[in-house]
């Protein structure tokens, strides 16, 4: 998964006294700069306190109102991320972490009334950060478009939960939550309408794009959705049955004297008496952070079943472009030796291909296990049929729970359900295996290039183009295709309708498809419809 969702490159000339703007909280100093393609002018605030440092007695609690300031808060660049479990990021990192970027073509004091993307980034719930540099909205901004990007809790200090009041869970999601409530609050500053919010998100954005859609906390707050790649009923997009257990691992990792019965109240003692370096040095050990359904009370933010809110239609019915790439798990094809030990695990065992959480009667789960094998098989060996593990994988963690979502979704909303199968140079993905398509988890997201499209080959340069154009008709219009344009070969993507399960393909030609994955979710659906026993969390 990728934590940084748009391309940026830092090639602007920053100007001497910076376009200022005075909030509510305090009067904050930005950069004037000049957008990446065609030197528009871009006003970017970057690094804006939108909450209080979650520090001291706020750790492990949702978002706190930012006190007030009265000198300039200079608003100029990114000082620090949020905690992460990720080996990869060599930026400084804190608690001290909920601020947001704000980049619009409007100068201080016009009011344009412009429609605006919120950006949620993805990284599993345990890793990612917004957007970096100060052109890094370049794309939106030269479409009349204000981007604004978010730092919110990933890890243990966003999603570790007790399963009940003493730890709650969910201070990520709800971090989101406070940020969207200060764009409504703040955004008609910048030149935005708060009327015209779009929220978008890629992999664990993307669910939580979708948690947003299903919380009456974040009713309101927005009018579109685009997700990509996830959804709330997607089988990692929760860690419900396992909240307290990993919680006690947490503290036992800590402190090995910590039992496994330990309760949550030692482990909430135990977690405040120690820095954030000790808490977040056990995320090597226990990545499984994710959001939880909690228990009624003020501030909650889920207290259902997220698969039952989507079914019976409780959300909010906001229009939403909704999607999957070709091959999510085409990755695994790195390792040859991995997927042939993945292919004898599924020949030797095919139980272990049925979900845990279908909540199949156990002494049917053999005969579930080999129905599934013959649906990607046909009756073969896993050994003997190519890349069938790849897409089992692509399959259970991002694709049939990102279809379903969208099918239940489009009884009651306008749902334009896609596919992304555009493999170009951007993609930086030459992997292939036998039957699988091409474009990997997150790769779609490289054509929000922002750059010189000169510099990108011809089908490449297209593709930003419709890609990014999608984006910015559903901020604009509600619609990713308002009208023909020779761009889209003229095509006007319809709406999802369910019984067809019908889809844009995204390739170097559009097309209209039916049937996503060459009939084998149609034939999950059969499965589950068969043998899951409701009520299901995820799907």
């Amino acid at each position: 998964m990728i934590g940084i969702i748009f391309l940026s490159y830092i090639t602007s000339v920053l100007c001497a006294g910076g376009p200022m703007v005075t909030l509510p909280d305090g009067p904050i100093e930005g950069l004037l700069v000049k957008t990446l393609r065609n030197k528009l002018d871009c006003y970017s605030y970057i690094g804006i306190p939108y909450a209080a440092p979650p520090v001291g007695k706020l750790r492990f609690q949702a978002p706190q109102p930012v006190a007030p300031w009265k000198s300039t808060f200079m608003a100029t660049d990114n000082k620090k991320i949020c905690w992460q479990i990720s080996s990869k990021v060599h930026l400084p990192q804190d608690e001290d972490c909920l601020t947001l970027n704000v980049y619009t073509p409007a100068k201080p004091g016009e009011s344009k009334g412009l429609p605006v993307i919120v950006s949620i980034y993805g990284g599993s719930f345990t890793h990612g950060f917004a957007s970096v540099g100060p052109n890094a909205g370049s794309n939106y901004v030269e479409a009349g478009v204000i981007l604004v990007t978010f730092n919110y809790r990933v890890g243990p200090f966003g999603f570790l939960s007790t399963g009940d009041e003493v730890i709650r869970g969910n201070m990520g999601i709800k971090d989101q939550l406070h940020a969207l409530k200060w764009v409504q609050r703040n955004i008609h500053l910048f030149g935005g309408d708060p009327q015209k919010v779009t929220i978008h998100g890629q992999s664990a954005g993307s669910a939580s794009v979708t948690y947003h859609i299903l919380s009456p906390a974040s009713k309101g707050l927005f009018r579109a959705a685009i997700a990509n790649s996830g959804s709330a009923i997607d089988n990692w997009a929760n860690i419900n049955g396992s909240a307290l257990h990993i919680a006690r691992g947490v503290a036992r990792t800590i402190k090995s004297s910590m039992g496994w019965n330990s309760t949550p109240r030692q482990i909430y003692d135990l977690l405040m008496s120690v820095d954030a370096e000790t808490i977040h040095s056990t995320g090597k050990y226990y990545a499984g952070f994710a959001p939880v359904v909690e228990a009624e009370h003020d501030g909650a933010f889920i207290t259902e079943s997220m698969y039952e809110l989507v079914k019976t239609g409780r959300f909010s019915r906001v229009p939403i472009m909704i999607g999957f790439n070709s091959e999510e798990y085409i990755s695994l094809a790195k390792n040859p030796a991995a997927v042939a030990s993945l292919a004898k695990k599924y020949d030797d065992n095919p139980i272990t291909l049925v979900p845990a959480d279908m909540n199949a009667d156990p002494n049917l789960k053999s005969k579930i296990g080999s129905t599934i094998k013959a649906i990607y098989t046909g009756g073969a060996s896993f050994a003997e049929s190519g890349g069938a593990p790849v897409r089992v994988r692509s399959d259970d963690a991002f694709i049939r729970g990102t279809i379903r979502f969208a099918q239940l979704m489009a009884q009651y909303a306008d749902v334009y359900m896609y596919q992304f199968s555009y493999h170009g140079i951007l993609g930086r993905n030459n992997l292939t295996c036998e039957g699988c398509g091409r474009v990997e988890h997150g790769e779609d997201g490289r054509y929000l290039y922002s750059g010189d499209l000169s510099k990108l080959t011809p089908s490449d340069a297209k593709t930003v183009q419709r890609y990014t154009g999608f984006f910015i008709n559903m901020a604009k219009n509600l619609n990713p295709t308002p009208r023909k344009e020779e761009l889209n070969q003229n095509i006007i993507w319809p709406k999802l309708i369910p019984a067809n399960l019908n889809y844009l393909d995204i390739d170097e030609n559009l097309s209209i498809q039916t049937n996503p994955r060459n009939g084998t979710y149609k034939k999950w659906v059969a499965v589950y419809d068969k043998y899951a026993q409701e009520p299901l969390l995820s799907y």
